[in-house]
């Protein structure tokens, strides 16, 4: 890389409210910062962000436009005068052109982005960015296949590279000719601070429960899906002597599993072998207390990523291609491991699968710690591969 340290930008991060995506950028910045690189992060919140914690990036910038900038006041005018729309998403996110234009490689580390609705911000900037000469990378993505078609699959094309984060996802785009290649979760490194545990923490004998509001949307009844880990509790208190740790994960104010884990508590108020961790830790906080569970049962994909990277036994409410594309990579097959959100109607459905976890709880222990090497190899050649992309002419 020379005398001088490449520069390498981290956009598309919606902010660290959500600790999977602290995790993505704290881990990413890690790996590249080993590599000898300087990194930067474009955030939602970047104010939030800058709060948190992340030692290996050099600096975070929000991703758009000041309300008081010239470029909201020529945005609201042009409006007005029928300026073209990708001008005008141009300009609001000047920040993240204007600094990826200063950088030796772009990676868009929303690992979700392409999972949902379409992606009209991401067109421009990659645009800009390619007019500007600078490669762009797609990294720790997941996308369902049947997505991979229409104006989706032209947005992908944009891409230099794509790391996908799990072999469904590779597999698909591979077919459809996208430069792609696999490797994991990059959360799978993130580290763990061990806090003091909390009142009614029984040590090795608590597990932990997570529950987001967009599992619960997903679920055919959102009622009936939120009474199935209700009864979950239950079942646990009534046929073991295990406490039960309520883990929120993302709490921003749109999508925040307090609201689910709140309700949850509320429910088993008098109960001592219930509690909920405060909103506030930070990601690798939550995963100190994860990586002292007994099992885990998650709607969050990134709370799963840090019970599987420590070796604590999970199973996983999914509703995307990501934890079907994870859990098969680790173990061989979804099956035993997950949950299908959408086909969540029944409590038996949640204690069973649960029940058959214990079951084989220190088999899949023994199995994750020596699984673990093998599925996080290939950091190094990843790295490589990223920062050998070449500048556009």
């Amino acid at each position: 890389m020379g005398d001088q340290a490449m520069k390498v930008l981290l956009y598309n991060h919606s902010g660290c409210e959500n600790r999977g995506c602290e995790a993505l950028v704290r881990t990413t910045s890690a790996l590249f910062s080993a590599a000898g690189a300087q990194v930067l992060a474009s955030s939602d919140q970047p104010e939030y962000d800058k709060t948190v914690g992340l030692p290996d990036v050099h600096k975070i910038l929000s991703s758009t436009i000041s309300p008081y900038s010239i470029h909201r006041l020529i945005n609201s005018v042009g409006f007005r005068l029928g300026m073209p729309r990708e001008h005008e998403v141009a300009r609001k996110y000047h920040p993240v052109i204007q600094a990826g234009s200063r950088c030796d490689v772009c990676l868009s580390i929303g690992g979700d982005t392409y999972c949902y609705q379409p992606q009209e911000h991401m067109a421009v900037i990659n645009s800009r960015l390619h007019q500007k000469g600078r490669p762009i990378v797609l990294w720790g993505c997941s996308v369902d296949p049947e997505r991979l078609q229409g104006q989706l699959l032209e947005d992908l094309r944009a891409y230099d590279l794509i790391v996908a984060r799990e072999s469904i996802t590779a597999d698909a785009m591979r077919k459809k000719g996208l430069p792609v290649r696999t490797f994991c979760d990059p959360a799978f490194f993130l580290e763990a601070e061990e806090l003091p545990l909390p009142q009614g923490w029984r040590e090795g004998n608590t597990i932990g429960l997570n529950v987001s509001p967009l599992v619960l949307n997903c679920a055919k009844d959102k009622t009936a899906a939120l009474e199935a880990f209700c009864a979950l509790v239950e079942h646990i208190l009534k046929t073991s002597d295990c406490a039960v740790a309520l883990v929120p994960h993302v709490t921003w104010p749109h999508d925040n599993d307090l609201d689910a884990l709140g309700r949850i508590k509320e429910r088993f108020a008098e109960e001592e072998r219930v509690l909920l961790l405060p909103g506030t830790l930070n990601a690798v906080q939550y995963k100190g207390y994860i990586k002292r569970l007994r099992a885990l049962v998650t709607a969050r994909t990134h709370a799963s990523i840090a019970a599987y990277s420590t070796a604590v036994p999970t199973l996983v409410i999914g509703y995307s291609v990501k934890a079907r594309g994870i859990a098969r990579d680790l173990f061989g097959s979804e099956e035993g491991h997950l949950i299908t959100a959408q086909e969540l109607e029944h409590a038996v459905q949640l204690t069973s699968a649960y029940d058959e976890l214990m079951k084989r709880e220190a088999d899949e222990r023994a199995f994750l710690e020596k699984r673990l090497p093998d599925y996080k190899a290939g950091r190094e050649e990843t790295i490589r591969a990223v920062l050998s992309q070449k500048m556009r002419n």
